[in-house]
């Protein structure tokens, strides 16, 4: 049965480039999904991000975070700009299988949508950096 690493992110923006880039991974018995905790559908700069990437995200699905879906994962990896995301509290007994990114917002830090687009080609970059490194983490929660 495969294991699930949830990421969050406040818009799902984020947790969306890192559920593409995980399907890159050497990993066998893993599956990846993604959510937000704030509405917005929006995702427009993340997907043609990605797809200069050569990585198609732009079918992945959109969805706010459901407490029973997190507590089924094995991992639940969360993307939070600490200046500028609100947090989102999770229940305690799931802090145990939680990481934290601290990564920045490229829609909160950018004065116009030119820099968010540049932004988002970065935010690229650091996500898939973090990615790859799950490649060595993921084995541990076996």
């Amino acid at each position: 049965m495969n294991k699930t690493v949830y990421f969050l992110s406040s818009s799902q923006q984020r947790g969306l480039i890192a559920e593409g880039w995980a399907g890159k991974l050497s990993v066998s018995n893993w599956s990846f999904k993604s959510a937000g905790w704030v509405d917005e559908n929006n995702h427009e700069l993340s997907v043609l991000a990605m797809k200069e990437l050569c990585i198609d995200i732009s079918s992945f699905r959109r969805t706010q975070i459901e407490i029973p879906d997190l507590t089924q994962a094995a991992v639940i990896i969360k993307i939070h700009d600490t200046e500028y995301d609100e947090d989102i509290r999770l229940p305690n007994e799931l802090e145990e299988k939680v990481i934290h990114w601290n990564l920045p917002n490229p829609r909160k830090r950018s004065k116009d949508q030119v820099e968010e687009w540049a932004s988002y080609q970065e935010i690229c970059d650091e996500i898939a950096l973090k990615v790859k490194s799950l490649e060595a983490i993921l084995p541990q929660f076996n």
